[in-house]
């Protein structure tokens, strides 16, 4: 009778837990204006609310109106203090929800035995500092590599060794076994990075084996933004920048709309692309947008300056002009032509089955071919003024070379009567010669880093040099104590054999070697190469970008807007769990064990009582 009865109450619990769930998944709110009066009538009608009740609540009517006896029942017969839908419990569903997603994304990474950290931090709406922590490792029954999000922690301290200690602290609650933290993640911010007092110093003076590794894709971001430091390039950005800014209003943008329907019939874009202040992998995009649309951009500018607006027609009328002149046209070109080859780069950084050995071939890449282009600068900056000219010729620009004096320390003054040499000179190859040098400079610090780790990647090699053992041998004794901890490792001797026998291994089936070490990895057996195994899977461990704990940033965006920005930290994390782990299933009965075991006050005597009859 008892079990019976049990049972009964759980059924008329579980659609208020589905119901918050279905609210987090989706990332929509759950509360409204006024959300306290009762759903159903002393007639067991439902009570249509004066004014917007929330999400939760209209979802519940729903389920009402579909058929959901035990609900009704419920509402029905309880009394008015155990209704369960107070914001009180609904924080309480989210705990639970955020509790056991967290529970079921740390056993994956200490089953691992190797995660790394990465975190980035933030303001919300409500002007507090968010820090996202992420880990990424590898997931043995999926086969792949996971970069997970876990926690928002709200800080005040944002010095490296507060933010260090916050990063420590909060792992370790969750439950993450630090002895295998291999590797930190962030961004190039002094107090992260910083070698004396940074995070990352703080955290590697405790953990030796957790390796600081620059984010690669704010490396190719800072490396384009300080080759943009040429001034004619600059300037070209500047003025992109300001006429996408003059065009995000919609009077405007109208203009620009039907521009584009009259000179450009085949386009399929519609607008121009903002320049986002901090992801330069939307700058690639907004520049070749730009290009495109170039020719209605300069019709809707002078359409506009035709207008009894005095403000608004006199900037078209200078954005107008800052277009129709040489130097913006050959920056513009020489912009599109090398933004064409940095963007597959800079979108390929965003993955997150990315290893740092990938990574860095395809920066390798996309250097030597910038470098080819510089080598070759003559014939390719022939081929961009071509370009230049004929939209010059289509724009009314006169083609020449700019007034040049004796002595001139303000902006380009090469000496020269042809154009072509001119700009080659003062733009084109300075622009190459600064992104070759910053894309060199940035990326040097993870190749030291992968230095060691290029002993187990046999290219062709059937014979293992000094150098190999040498640097295998630097490796073996840096990870000891997590090889000793993970395998049975016995001697440094029985790691020479089993390196011989991996390279022989390799050789024997070079020709379908894995393109990538991921694929190695994985076609790795751990039973005859333990070592080596274990040894590739810290390799793919180690952080390439932060790109995930940016992603979680567009989450928090979303969840805590103008409309909910008093939303506690609790109800964010629980939130946030839900909106971003689609992929991890959430049984409402395991919600309802979760929320007995806590004891905060009075609910646990309704749990009790309703919920197990205790």
């Amino acid at each position: 009778m008892l079990k019976k009865e049990i049972e009964a109450n759980r059924l008329k619990v579980i659609p208020i837990v589905k119901t918050v769930i279905f609210c987090g998944r989706q990332g929509i709110a759950l509360r409204g204006h006024r959300d306290s009066e009762m759903l159903l009538n002393a007639n067991e009608n439902i009570n249509e609310p004066e004014c917007n009740d929330g999400n939760f609540r209209q979802l519940l009517r729903f389920r009402i109106d579909a058929g959901d006896e035990y609900l009704k029942s419920h509402l029905t017969s309880c009394a008015k203090n155990a209704t369960y839908l107070s914001w009180k419990i609904q924080n309480e569903i989210l705990s639970a929800c955020n509790n056991l997603i967290l529970q079921n994304l740390v056993c994956a990474v200490n089953k691992a035995k190797g995660f790394s950290v990465l975190a980035d931090e933030t303001s919300d709406i409500s002007n507090k500092e968010q820090l996202t922590i992420c880990v990424r490792y590898v997931n043995l029954e999926q086969k792949k590599i996971r970069e997970d999000f876990l926690q928002f922690v709200e800080v005040t301290d944002v010095s490296g060794k507060a933010l260090a200690q916050t990063i420590l602290q909060n792992l370790e609650i969750m439950g993450l076994e630090l002895k295998y933290l291999i590797g930190q993640g962030y961004d190039g911010a002094a107090a992260m990075s910083g070698k004396f007092n940074g995070t990352q110093k703080h955290i590697n003076d405790k953990y030796p084996m957790a390796l600081y590794i620059h984010c690669g894709a704010h490396c190719l971001n800072l490396a384009i933004s300080f080759s943009c430091n040429v001034t004619d390039i600059r300037n070209c950005m500047g003025t992109m920048q300001a006429i996408c800014n003059f065009f995000g209003y919609p009077k405007r943008q109208n203009v620009l709309k039907i521009s584009i329907q009259n000179e450009l019939h085949e386009s399929k874009l519609k607008k121009l692309k903002k320049f986002c202040p901090t992801r330069w992998v939307e700058r690639h995009d907004a520049v070749l947008v730009f290009h495109e649309l170039q020719p209605a951009v300069v019709d809707a500018l002078n359409e506009i300056s035709t207008w009894k607006d005095n403000e608004t027609s006199a900037l078209a009328n200078q954005l107008s002009s800052s277009i129709h002149q040489l130097r913006f046209q050959v920056a513009l070109l020489i912009l599109v032509k090398v933004f064409s080859i940095s963007a597959p780069l800079s979108k390929f950084l965003q993955t997150e089955n990315l290893d740092l050995e990938s990574a860095l071939e395809f920066a390798d890449m996309t250097q030597s071919t910038i470098k080819q282009i510089r080598d070759n600068a003559n014939a390719e900056f022939e081929k961009i003024f071509k370009e230049v000219e004929d939209v010059c010729s289509s724009f009314d620009i006169t083609v020449s070379v700019p007034r040049t004096t004796s002595r001139q320390k303000n902006r380009s003054n090469v000496m020269n009567n042809n154009p072509i040499e001119y700009y080659r000179i003062s733009t084109f190859i300075p622009f190459l010669d600064n992104f070759l040098e910053q894309l060199h400079g940035r990326f040097l610090e993870h190749r030291a880093k992968l230095k060691n780790f290029n002993c187990l990647l046999p290219k062709t090699s059937k014979q293992i040099s000094e150098e190999t053992f040498e640097d295998f041998k630097i490796l073996f004794n840096f990870y000891t104590d997590i090889l000793s901890d993970s395998i049975n490792l016995t001697s440094l001797e029985m790691g020479y054999g089993e390196l011989k026998l991996w390279y022989n291994s390799c050789a024997f089936k070079s020709p379908n070697l894995s393109s990538t070490i991921t694929e190695l990895f994985f076609h790795c057996n751990p039973d005859f190469f333990p070592l080596i195994s274990k040894l590739l899977q810290i390799l793919i461990t180690l952080p390439v970008t932060t790109a995930t704990g940016e992603r979680s940033f567009s989450s928090l965006r979303r969840l805590k807007n103008y409309l909910r920005n008093t939303t506690g930290q609790m109800r964010l994390n629980g939130l946030a769990v839900l909106n971003i782990h689609q992929d991890i299933n959430v049984d409402p009965s395991m919600i309802i064990d979760e929320m007995a075991k806590t004891s905060n006050g009075d609910s646990i005597l309704i749990y009790k009582c309703f919920l197990f009859i205790i």
